[in-house]
């Protein structure tokens, strides 16, 4: 919803008081560390090297069917607005949702935000590896740190880390400190495993969290590295919501709605981002009436998407995996 918030309301009196064009960033740090736990949270205390796999597997069902209908009006629109020949990696990268391996300025993402899929399946290849190589889930879980630690810090070490180009190089990506948000998410996972208990309420955690948003663009604003304006921030919002008392339904069961629906929103409010003058007009004035309409649009574009589209699919998606693999424990989905 952060993300949301930057792409569509970025223009007003709140959204310059309240700096929302810079708030995505921190919702992409809260994601990649949600990321993290989550895939710790998943995985079975005995790791098969055949878990790897199943692993894998689960994970292109969860991200690529619906990333692939919402490519297809990008792709389209590529195809037949193209001035110049059109390039076969591109179209190849984006069907995979593969960074550029060439270094290519012209590669990009036509699904703007889904740039940080290509860092989150990295991550979900790290991870199935290591799998692969452990036997046991801390093991599996202590490679994933250690292997992303000593990866970003000789790449930077060295000088090997590349431009950033449209934020899908991946010789930008294997040196970047927002991998270190997955490792984030990886340590909040060993923190709730040993203390886990509720410690606070809803409304404190939400209070806090509020709180930690407002430092983290505070701390943004004087060029300090991005993994501790946003890095380490986000991760302690996490913490907190992870030890916060869910107990009154009538509130979780929306959040939780939500939070199933998050992928879908996350996907289709690009589809509002890029075509936004369809619905305000293109001599429309923005401001912060047009950021709020534009964003409660993605919502429940997003979340009707999630009920029709996202939520069929994934349930049979899910009951093939299952009849594929009958003695394969299931992975609860982040």
């Amino acid at each position: 919803m952060l993300v949301v918030v930057t792409h569509l309301w970025s223009v007003g009196v709140i959204s310059s008081t309240l700096r929302f064009s810079r708030i995505g960033g921190l919702g992409v740090d809260i994601f990649f560390v949600i990321s993290g736990f989550i895939m710790c949270y998943s995985l079975k205390d005995r790791v098969l090297a055949s878990d790897s796999v199943q692993f894998l597997k689960k994970r292109v069902y969860r991200v690529y069917p619906i990333y692939l209908l919402v490519l297809i009006p990008f792709l389209i629109q590529y195809l037949s607005q193209a001035k110049v020949p059109v390039d076969p990696l591109l179209i190849i990268g984006n069907l995979l949702l593969s960074p550029s391996f060439l270094g290519s300025p012209e590669y990009r993402m036509l699904v703007g935000p889904a740039w940080t899929l290509t860092y989150e399946l990295f991550f979900y290849v790290l991870f199935a590896v290591a799998m692969f190589s452990s036997r046991s889930k801390n093991r599996a879980i202590y490679t994933v740190i250690v292997t992303i630690v000593l990866l970003v810090t000789l790449v930077n070490l060295f000088g090997l880390k590349g431009d950033r180009l449209q934020w899908s190089n991946f010789q930008y990506i294997v040196g970047d400190t927002l991998l270190f948000n997955f490792v984030i998410g990886c340590v909040c996972y060993f923190v709730w495993r040993k203390y886990g208990r509720a410690l606070f309420s809803f409304w404190t955690a939400l209070g806090t969290a509020l709180l930690l948003t407002v430092v983290s663009l505070f701390l943004s604003k004087f060029g300090l590295p991005r993994i501790l304006s946003l890095g380490l921030p986000a991760g302690i919002i996490v913490l907190v919501f992870l030890f916060a008392e869910f107990e009154n339904r009538s509130l979780t069961k929306p959040l939780l709605f939500l939070g199933s629906a998050s992928y879908s929103i996350y996907l289709i409010h690009a589809l509002i981002a890029h075509w936004k003058h369809l619905f305000i007009g293109v001599a429309a004035l923005e401001n912060d009436l047009t950021g709020l309409l534009l964003t409660g649009l993605a919502l429940a574009s997003g979340c009707i998407f999630y009920v029709i589209v996202e939520n069929p699919i994934s349930r049979v998606l899910h009951e093939r995996s299952k009849r594929a693999t009958p003695a394969a424990a299931p992975l609860r989905e982040g």
